[in-house]
Order: structure tokens, then C-alpha cells, then sequence
């Protein structure tokens, strides 16, 4: 949720909570006044009835005359307020009520039900009546509650509309008010979203408070403490898998330029070793001619191993004839299950020799990743180079339409080495990193780093 709405309901909670008391307190006090009534007409009719007992007691009156209803008809009740005498046996013997005011009568329903429920029943107040210790009956005098109900509605509805008036109104001005002191935030918040997206160059201001101050401050020296950091890793990075590349592409020089011409010298020679001894020495044919399947099978291995070291097609024919060559072979190898497609856009001739060989690299392990687990139909790979005023940057993406293996939802890509490789060569370029399954069904590969212009060693 968001913080300003959050202190907004939270302070109307306030409010309503300081209402409900208010209306609380009004409601006890109405209805202790309402019990202290009652209490003082049941307790003037019992001595009025008392002293009537002590007449008939001296003669001066009748027992037929008790009791003498007259004198409690006299007496002013408040509106709605009743005076009952109860038998022993609980029956009704007497019983007077004053008419209930017209204010009553526009008391909501459901005020009336909850104030009847809750409160009512416990305002009526007894006495009992009795000579000589024998029980006489017992004064009952309480409320109607349609007039008590009304009476404390009376009290507390202007005190309903204003508190509503006051709450909207405070409402209204505790969203402002917090929404300009939470200026602020919004540039924290946009400032820790574009750390998220590893903007380590941007800068909080400093703010009039504390502690939004402090935390500027906080955030200021972690964000540059942290873009110190990538940056070493990212050149420890790029040091690395470059040197990588250099020591595969020595080896492979190496191995190409010594190993790879001795074996065609020996191949050669097993050949010329051949033809002689069929004419002169048959016997010896057999094993000239394992001689010379070794030498061959040796040879392929040989350049095999070389392909995987460092492919010849980047050093000879460049980046993108390489990787049409790739996707070819992929072509080839899915025979007609999978169909592999390669665009590109844009000046990539101008790439670094280890620039290449990482983008070959990253193309080389998704391509394989998605030949062996994504199960799909169409694998495209986009390379782009686009330019502006500052900067040029490169795109390279890997699409398939694939659901992974026996139909499940995993990524084409792994989550093993080669995706780790994929990362540590996309550090080395200082670029970013994408994967996941897409939207719309398969799976997405998105790489961008800034070009690295330079002459190749």
C-alpha cells in the first residue's frame, strides 16, 4: 500500500476512534442520568407507599386504600419514565407512564434495537415494599426505550455530523499535508529503482529533514561505494575471460601451427608408407594402413579440439560469417525439427577480437542450450548495433518458441555452467543480463553492452 494513503486511513482510523469515545462518554453519562431518575422516583413513590403502611398500621387509614395510586399520579415523570407496583407473585398491580416526547420518534431503527439491547434493560431501578418484615410488593421504575434511545440520539447525532464535517476535513488536509512531506520519498524511491537497474551514477540531493537527509546521505556513499565495486569486478572480469580467450587462442595457434603440421606431415607419410609396401612388402600393408587411419582420425580430432579453443571463422572470415556459420551447422544438425534463423543490423566489424569471441561464445552456449532442452520449433538470434549521440551499444538476443523438455515450462537456457559462463562474459562487456521464459509462450535470452572499440592484438 502506498505510505501516504497508509497515514491518510490511519489517522481517519484515529479520528473515528476518538468519535466512537466521544459518543460513548455521551451515551454512559445520558444513561447514568437516566438510571439516577429512575432510582429517585422508585425510591419517593416506596416512602410515599412506606407511610401509607405506617397510617394503616395506626388506624388512620384502610387497607382497602393501598395503595394510594392517586399520589404517585401526581408526581411529574419524565418523558417515557414509568412507575410500576409488582404483586409478590410478580404481577402488574399498579402502573403510570408519561407519553413519550416527539423527538423519540425519529430515532433510527437500528440506534433504537442496539440502545434496547444493550443499555435499556439496565436502567430500570426496584424498591421493595414492606411492614412489619412482611413484603408488600415491589416498585419498579424505568424507561420507555424508544424515549431514553431518543434522548441520547439527540445528544450525539450533532455530534455525528461534525465529527464526519471534521474527519473529511482532516482527511482532506492530512493528504496534503503528507503528500508534499513525502516529496521526498518519491526521489528515494526512484532513486533505489534506478540502483535496482544498476544506474550506480545517480545522486540523492539532500533534504531539509534529518532523516531523509541521512538516509541521502547513506544511499549517496553506498551507490558510490558500490559502483567502485562493480567497476573493479567488471575489469577483473574483463581481464579474466579476456585472457581466456588470448591463452585459447595461443593454444590454438600453437597446436595449428605445429602439432596440426606434423600430422599432415604424417599422414603423408603413412600414405607414401602405404604405397610401397603393397608392392614391396604385402605384408606390412594392414598395418600401413591403420598408420594412416590414425593419422587421420588423430588430424580430426585435432581440429575439433581447435573449433572448440578458437573457432578459425572469427580470425579468418570475421564475427558474422562465423555465426551464419553456426546457425548453419545447428540447421544441419536439427535436420528440419528445429529451424534456426540469424538477422543482424548494424557495424560489427570494428568489435574487439575478444569482444567477438564473446559474443561467438554467448550465441554458441544458448544455441546448444536450446538444441538440447528447449524442444522447440524456431530459434532466432538477433545481433544488432545501434548508435547515438553518446554511445553505441550492442543487442544480441536468443529467442525460441519452445515449452522445454516433455512439454514443462523449464528455460532453454540452463541454470548451470553455461549459464554462469553466459554472466561472466556479459560482465566482462559491462552489460546486461536477461533471461526468462516470455509471455507469450518459449524463451528469451536478452544481452546489451557498450561497444569496445580497439585494435586487435
Amino acid at each position: 500500500m502506498d505510505l501516504k494513503w497508509l497515514l491518510v486511513r490511519r489517522i481517519t482510523l484515529v479520528a473515528l476512534a476518538c468519535f466512537a469515545v466521544g459518543s460513548a462518554l455521551a451515551i454512559y453519562q445520558t444513561a447514568l442520568k437516566s438510571k439516577r431518575q429512575n432510582m429517585e422516583l422508585a425510591e419517593l413513590v416506596g416512602r410515599q407507599l412506606d407511610a401509607q403502611l405506617l397510617r394503616i398500621g395506626r388506624s388512620t387509614d384502610i387497607p382497602e386504600r393501598f395503595p394510594d395510586w392517586d399520589v404517585v399520579t401526581s408526581l411529574a415523570l419524565q418523558p417515557g419514565q414509568c412507575i410500576e407496583l409488582l404483586n409478590n407473585d410478580g404481577s402488574s398491580r399498579r402502573l403510570n407512564c408519561a407519553g413519550v416526547s416527539e423527538i423519540s420518534l425519529n430515532t433510527p431503527r437500528w440506534f433504537l434495537w442496539a440502545y434496547r439491547t444493550l443499555i435499556n434493560d439496565r436502567l430500570s431501578a426496584t424498591r421493595p415494599i414492606s411492614y412489619r418484615g412482611i413484603e408488600k410488593g415491589t416498585v419498579v421504575a424505568e424507561y420507555n426505550a424508544a424515549a431514553t434511545a431518543g434522548q441520547t440520539w439527540s445528544t450525539i447525532a450533532p455530534l455525528l455530523g461534525f465529527a464526519l464535517a471534521l474527519v473529511a476535513i482532516l482527511c482532506l488536509v492530512a493528504y496534503f499535508v503528507i503528500d508534499r512531506a513525502l516529496q521526498p520519498t518519491k526521489q528515494i524511491l526512484s532513486g533505489l529503482n534506478k540502483l535496482a537497474r544498476g544506474d550506480l551514477d545517480f545522486r540523492l540531493p539532500s533534504f531539509r529533514l534529518r532523516e531523509l537527509s541521512r538516509i541521502s546521505e547513506v544511499f549517496n556513499s553506498l551507490s558510490q561505494e558500490l559502483g567502485a565495486a562493480t567497476a573493479e569486478r567488471t575489469e577483473l572480469a574483463r581481464r579474466l575471460v579476456d585472457t581466456q580467450e588470448k591463452e585459447r587462442r595461443h593454444i590454438a595457434r600453437e597446436l595449428h601451427d605445429d602439432v596440426a603440421q606434423k600430422l599432415s606431415a604424417l599422414s603423408a607419410h603413412a600414405a607414401f608408407l602405404r604405397a610401397r609396401v603393397q608392392s614391396e612388402a604385402p605384408a606390412l600393408a594392414e598395418e600401413a594402413r591403420e598408420l594412416e587411419a590414425m593419422a587421420s582420425a588423430t588430424m580430426l580430432t585435432l581440429r575439433r579440439t581447435l573449433a572448440h579453443l578458437r573457432p578459425q571463422e572469427i580470425d579468418d572470415l570475421g564475427l558474422v560469417q562465423s555465426l551464419e556459420a553456426l546457425v548453419a551447422q545447428h540447421n544441419e544438425s536439427a535436420r528440419g525439427r528445429t529451424e534456426y534463423s540469424f538477422e543482424t543490423s548494424g557495424t560489427l566489424e570494428h568489435l574487439r577480437v575478444e569482444t567477438s569471441a564473446h559474443v561467438y561464445r554467448i550465441i554458441q552456449e544458448a544455441l546448444t542450450n536450446a538444441s538440447k532442452h528447449a524442444n522447440a520449433r524456431k530459434v532466432q538470434v538477433q545481433l544488432s548495433q545501434t548508435s547515438d549521440s553518446n554511445s553505441e551499444t550492442i543487442r544480441l538476443s536468443v529467442i525460441d518458441d519452445g515449452s522445454g523438455p516433455f512439454g514443462t515450462d523449464k528455460p532453454s537456457v540452463g541454470t548451470g555452467s553455461g549459464l554462469i559462463g553466459m554472466r561472466e562474459r556479459v560482465v566482462a562487456l559491462n552489460g546486461r543480463f536477461a533471461a526468462g521464459p516470455l509471455p507469450s509462450g518459449g524463451f528469451g535470452l536478452q544481452i546489451e553492452f557498450p561497444t569496445m572499440q580497439g585494435s586487435n592484438p
